[in-house]
């Protein structure tokens, strides 16, 4: 136990200490790709083009956050700032509920997800997986949490979405989409979070805010146009 204490302590300090200006306006933004609503507002995109594989995320993301808070809550582990000295921060120096890392669990779910959504072969899933990989990371390059943390949230985070994923496959998704309400609905929970983002949403970390506008504009556009070509292809 000891050892892997010291491990995650000097794996923290070597990720954490290697800041420069650089690094800090590129993690200081990428590290926000693991936000909540950032992450919602992604598998409800989804939801209009591939709508099982959407929903599965979807699931995915709220179960694993909600294991996640319930072993912050149990395990109450303080964080990098209230155990070390001279911590890099980029935000908040949050002080408690360390373990698992809650960005980092959503973004294992989205690095499984890429895999998904395209074939191992295609460079666009490790693209996507790569980008949230980075976005974990950016949580020790933030100082908010240990490496342990990290790995952890991003294990609970892609597991939940491969069982997700698996039980989706025994869902009648054909029969959802002959309503002539679904795709009216996936499309306005994409409104509504993307509205949401963008009306001064925080974001964590706050030097990720840029994020709130990108994603809430790429939302809208993206809904209005599924939206006028499901009105085209049904006229």
């Amino acid at each position: 136990m000891l050892e892997l204490m010291d491990w995650n302590i000097s794996l923290f300090h070597l990720i954490n200490g290697a800041n420069t200006v650089f690094l800090d306006a590129i993690m200081g933004v990428v590290s926000g790709l693991g936000d909540g609503l950032i992450i919602a507002l992604c598998c409800a995109i989804l939801c209009m083009y591939r709508l099982r594989l959407g929903v599965a995320a979807t699931l995915a993301f709220i179960v694993s956050g909600v294991l996640a808070q319930l072993i912050k809550r149990t395990w109450d582990m303080p964080r990098p700032p209230a155990l070390l000295e001279h911590v890099h921060v980029l935000g908040s120096a949050l002080q408690s509920h360390s373990f698992p890392s809650g960005h980092a669990t959503s973004d294992g779910v989205m690095v499984l997800l890429a895999f998904l959504v395209w074939r191992c072969s295609d460079w666009r899933a490790y693209a996507v997986a790569s980008l949230f990989l980075l976005a974990a990371i950016g949580r020790i390059y933030g100082g908010v949490h240990f490496p342990l943390d990290v790995v952890v949230g991003l294990m609970i985070g892609m597991l939940t979405m491969y069982a997700c994923e698996r039980w989706s496959t025994s869902w009648h998704v054909s029969h959802w989409q002959k309503s002539a309400w679904w795709w009216r609905i996936v499309g306005m929970i994409v409104v509504i979070e993307a509205a949401v983002l963008g009306l001064a949403y925080p974001m964590q970390p706050a030097t990720a805010q840029s994020l709130s506008f990108v994603f809430s504009i790429l939302g809208l556009v993206l809904v209005a146009n599924f939206w006028k070509k499901v009105v085209h292809d049904g006229s």
